[in-house]
């Protein structure tokens, strides 16, 4: 089994920052019940790229495994890094919203970690449109990381 280094997880976090997005958007507009208390579209994607791509960061040796046992690794990986980045995201968007942004980081951190997933699991769990984008991006990791795997001639 190789680790990624960093330039190979920078990589990965970049391409799990664009899959954020891309979901984060998804729950804006086309999103379940709470869509109408998610922040701005803007707000939405910056926050949930930067948590996004911590989180690919952070994880990417999960990512990108051949056979069925790596297809089973991203089958796990991949709601563990939604759930990390949505805490993450959520986090920086109470950050964002307080009046004093570093005296309370700690906090809304805290504070942000249920909100994220409870906004995630309301968009899969109750839009389609969302479920379908997340899935899609979710492989589109797995091969990136594979791609990122497979030595270069």
């Amino acid at each position: 089994m190789t680790y990624f280094p960093v330039y190979q997880r920078v990589r990965c976090g970049v391409l799990m920052a664009l899959s954020g997005g891309a979901v984060a958007q998804a729950m804006t507009l086309w999103g379940g019940d709470l869509s109408r208390f998610l922040p701005s579209l803007s707000t939405m994607i910056l926050a949930a790229c930067v948590g996004a791509g911590v989180a690919g960061f952070l994880l990417a040796d999960a990512f990108g495994r051949r056979g069925w046992r790596g297809a089973i690794w991203t089958v796990v990986a991949w709601p563990i890094a939604t759930v990390c980045g949505a805490s993450l995201g959520a986090g920086l968007v109470g950050i964002a919203s307080s009046a004093e942004p570093l005296a309370g980081l700690p906090e809304a951190l805290v504070a942000g970690a249920p909100l994220g997933i409870m906004a995630v699991s309301d968009g899969l769990s109750t839009s389609p449109a969302v479920a379908v984008i997340w899935l899609i991006c979710g492989l589109a990791m797995h091969q990136g990381a594979m791609a990122e795997r497979s030595p270069t001639t």
